[in-house]
């Protein structure tokens, strides 16, 4: 029995042979570029937030006043800092820097992400001062038993930047 397919003329025959082929070619062309599509719009997307958080940093005159009492060695952790403006704005200069640790952890961001943030973190956390206050926000939060506190995030990220780039 003759097929109908066999009774096509050979240019038909070819014809009906190529179409899906090239429709399968260029299905995959486009699937490549469309998952080349994603990851550039992914890294743009992690890309923003850490300029974003470099804008905040640098526009914020709180969190400028924070770090540079840091950067000159003027912060003092000690008794007149808790309930004083001092201690507003290095809340302020860390919670700013928290808020990008809290996207690490939860893996939109890695560690090679947040390099162009890794000097401003740390030198505010290799502070001794800082880690005073920190130690003391450690042990206050674990007695308040309302979960984690997001400066222990903050800090695990600051080792990760120690450790991978000295």
């Amino acid at each position: 029995m003759i097929s109908v397919y066999q009774e096509l003329p050979c240019w038909l025959q070819l014809l009906l042979t190529l179409v899906p082929t090239f429709s399968a070619i260029f299905a995959a062309g486009a699937l490549v570029l469309n998952i080349r599509q994603s990851q550039r719009t992914n890294k743009q997307a992690r890309l923003e937030l850490v300029a974003e958080c470099l804008s905040g940093f640098a526009n914020n005159d709180d969190i400028q006043k924070a770090f540079y009492a840091i950067e000159y060695g003027e912060f003092k952790y000690d008794e007149h800092f808790h309930n004083s403006s001092t201690e507003q704005q290095i809340d302020k200069l860390l919670r700013h820097f928290a808020n990008l640790a809290l996207s690490w952890e939860a893996g939109l961001l890695s560690t090679n992400d947040v390099k162009p943030v890794q000097y401003y973190v740390l030198r505010i956390l290799k502070n001794s001062e800082v880690t005073n206050y920190l130690n003391f926000i450690a042990s206050w939060s674990e007695r308040a038993t309302n979960g984690r506190h997001p400066y222990i995030v903050l800090q695990r990220l600051a080792k990760e930047l120690s450790c991978q780039y000295p």
